[in-house]
């Protein structure tokens, strides 16, 4: 059987090929990246029963295939025995061009794509701030930062989010068309702040975006900067 297992989440790619392994009863498993094996060298190992006549189960890694020719592996692979488990591997999502995905129903194999989902919330993250809750708002940033969210795109949300309270505690004209949900957040989150402290926080996220702009603040800093700010304030 053939499965073709890709996608950045190789932490559960790897938990799929044991738990395969483990289902099919193998005792050992043969890994090898394509660059350091042939096609023949693959039909090879793929016919070659171990001692005790258990079919062989092979982990073949083309994640740095680049320009490989995949053609002549898949031909081979569509020749050994369908007793031979063989898991084509790949740390990288692979598309629809890639010959082994072209091929799939060929080599009757079994598709898994395994991608890393997003654990981080910038809404989550801006609430934490305003709602001066420290460790949580630090953890929401671990989250983002794990992403790889840009520090700048996490700015323009948090002065997103010093307008939003501003405007509840104003009781501006523009907080009135918010919808419902935010403008009960900004509400409670405005109860935090008074309004010179709420001006001040934003005189002080206008200096450190400058700053930032100009080299004179560490790119990491940007943000626990920003965090520091308002639960100060």
């Amino acid at each position: 059987m053939v499965y073709i297992v890709h996608g950045e989440d190789i932490s559960k790619s790897r938990i799929l090929i044991q738990n395969q392994q483990k289902k099919m009863g193998a005792q050992s498993r043969i890994e090898v990246e394509i660059s350091e094996i042939t096609p023949e060298s693959l039909y090879e190992k793929g016919c070659s029963n171990d001692l005790f006549g258990n079919p062989p189960f092979i982990v073949l890694d083309i994640t740095n295939a680049s320009r490989t020719n995949l053609e002549p592996y898949i031909e081979k692979i569509t020749k050994i025995p369908e007793s031979t488990t063989i898991i084509i591997l790949s740390g990288k999502p692979l598309t629809k061009t890639n010959a082994f995905i072209k091929n799939a129903d060929k080599l009757k194999a079994k598709l898994n794509l395994n991608e890393i989902k997003p654990q981080s919330n910038l809404f989550n993250f801006v609430d934490a701030v305003f709602y001066k809750q420290r460790e949580r708002a630090y953890q929401e940033l671990s989250k983002l930062s794990k992403d790889q969210v840009s520090p700048y795109e996490i700015l323009s949300m948090v002065f997103y989010g010093i307008r939003t309270v501003t405007q509840a505690k104003t009781d501006s004209p523009s907080y009135k068309k918010l919808h419902p949900f935010v403008k009960t957040k900004a509400q409670n989150q405005s109860k935090n702040f008074t309004l010179e402290q709420l001006i001040s926080i934003y005189e002080n996220f206008r200096r450190i975006d400058m700053k930032s702009k100009l080299s004179e603040i560490d790119e990491e800093m940007l943000i626990p900067m920003v965090i520091e700010t308002v639960l100060n304030s």
